[in-house]
Parts: structure tokens; sequence; C-alpha cells
């Protein structure tokens, strides 16, 4: 049986997750869900005297799960999300993936509920077993469905493998190509820009090289100055994405994620042209230098 409130809180969370990396531009979807009563004694069924009072607590009766279109954005999430929620180190998983032995790395995170969600929480002020914490997984849009899988019909029931090596190696292996497939992904979209470069095309350029969500072209003024001062959309294409994310975060600046605003922020951060400074906005230039 679901209870209302626990969803509701799940949907909060889901709300603030949401908005956060949507400041940033990222490309991601955000799921939540709450764990049902009947799904909270099974698993505390399942291992008896696994969990105690006081002792270890089930931390994900709320969980999030974090599907990022980019494998290289998950540490910018990982570093936006710190910054929202208090961060348990201990009691999360990040693996490191070994370059000897393959298997699919897990980035599970736990956070604190915020109080006012705690609070309003009738599952945790009814079973003592229960932490005030949520879960938020991070995984990539591509790897989703294996980690479902994964989940369900692997680790949920170990003892239908134990006699099957061969398709459990198999199982990771799939994990492998499609692995390969984010780093591709990006390659591919950096070959992309670099055409668009040497092309001068330059709104397009844009979308492929920071791949943010973002609506709309470059403003006629910005693209006419690009074609003129060749050097400085060199300069564009030369910005280091990670970098400009780092800041982005860092700063919180806050300005829509849209391709002139791209030009002027790593204007401001990085290139420092007057040229383009003097066809930034008023707003925006008084913006970018209250940070």
């Amino acid at each position: 049986m679901y209870n209302a409130s626990e969803l509701r809180i799940a949907k909060q969370l889901q709300d603030i997750v949401e908005a956060e990396l949507s400041k940033l531009g990222l490309l991601c979807r955000v799921f939540s869900r709450a764990k049902s009563e009947h799904s909270i004694n099974d698993k505390i069924a399942r291992s008896p005297g696994k969990y105690t009072n006081p002792g270890k607590k089930i931390q994900d009766a709320f969980g999030l799960r974090v599907a990022l279109y980019f494998l290289d954005d998950q540490q910018i999430a990982i570093e936006t999300l710190k910054k929202v929620f208090t961060y348990d180190e201990a009691s999360s998983t990040i693996d490191k993936p070994s370059g000897e032995i393959f298997s699919a790395t897990r980035c599970n995170l736990i956070f604190k509920l915020p109080e006012e969600l705690s609070a309003s929480s009738s599952i945790i002020r009814g079973n003592d077993l229960i932490d005030d914490t949520f879960e938020l997984q991070i995984r990539t849009v591509l790897s989703e469905g294996w980690h479902e899988v994964d989940h369900d019909l692997r680790y949920k029931c170990k003892e239908d493998w134990e006699s099957h090596s061969d398709l459990d190696r198999a199982l990771n292996g799939i994990y492998a190509s499609l692995e390969t497939a984010d780093w591709s992904m990006l390659k591919l979209l950096e070959d992309l820009a670099y055409r668009h470069y040497k092309a001068s095309e330059w709104t397009q350029m844009l979308r492929a090289k920071f791949r943010l969500r973002s609506n709309g072209v470059l403003s006629g003024n910005i693209c006419s100055l690009l074609n003129e001062e060749l050097e400085i959309g060199k300069k564009l294409y030369r910005t280091d994405r990670r970098t400009l994310m780092q800041e982005l975060a860092k700063r919180k600046i806050s300005l829509p994620i849209n391709p002139d605003n791209i030009v002027y922020l790593c204007n401001f951060l990085f290139i420092n042209s007057e040229k383009i400074n003097k066809i930034t906005p008023l707003p925006i230039l008084d913006a970018l230098n209250e940070q």
C-alpha cells in the first residue's frame, strides 16, 4: 500500500533535483519513488537482523534516479546536489572503474531528507528502522535499461545465476558495450561541433559543443561578429565545457540557458572580448558582474 504523503515527498524531492540540474542546462531525466509498506516489510524480512535501532537503518525508503544524457556530466551533477542536500558520504557508493576487471559501476548517493519533508513522513514516524534519508542514483540514459534488468533479474535473485557464470559475464559485457556507446556519443558530438565550427555555423557548433538544454538560435549581431572576428569564434570553440559547467555551478549564475547567453558567459569567464562586451545587454552584464 502506498501512502499519499510519501509519494508527495518523493515528488517534492524530484522537483528540487530537476530544478537544480535545469539551472545548469544539463540534459537529463529525473524519476522518483517511495517504497510501499509491503516493500519495506519485505526488505526487512529478507535480511533478518540486518536493520536495527540503534544501528543500520533502511536509507532508501525514498529514492530518486537521475538519468544523464552524457557520462561526463556525472561529477558536475554530484557536486551540484551536494550543495543542495546534506551528503552522507559514509553510506554512499561511488565505484571507480577498474582497468583489469570489468563490472558495472554504481553511483548511489545517500542524502538527509530536508527537515520539513522528514517531519511530514508518516512512514518514518511509524517505523524506527527507517532512516530520515533518501537514495539518489545517477546513471546514463543508455545504461538505464540495463540497470533495471540487472536489479530485478540478477540482484534480487542471485541464486538463479550461480551455475551460469558465462551468462553472468555476458550480462556484464552488455553493460561494457553501453559504456563504450556512451563515450562514442561524446566523440561523435565533438566531431559534429568541429565540423560546424569549420563551416562557421555558430548556433549548431554551440549546440553540439556544450550539449545543454537550450532553445533558439544565436542573434544576428553575434553571428555577424563571429563571422568577422574568427579568432573569437576559435576561442569560443576551444572553451572547455567542463570548466564552464563548474563555473556555472560554483557561481550560481542565474541566467536562462540559450545560445546568446552561452556566448556572453564564455566571454565573461574566459574570452574577455571587448567587442562582445559592447553587444552584451546591460542586465546580463550586471548579473555577471554581481558574481
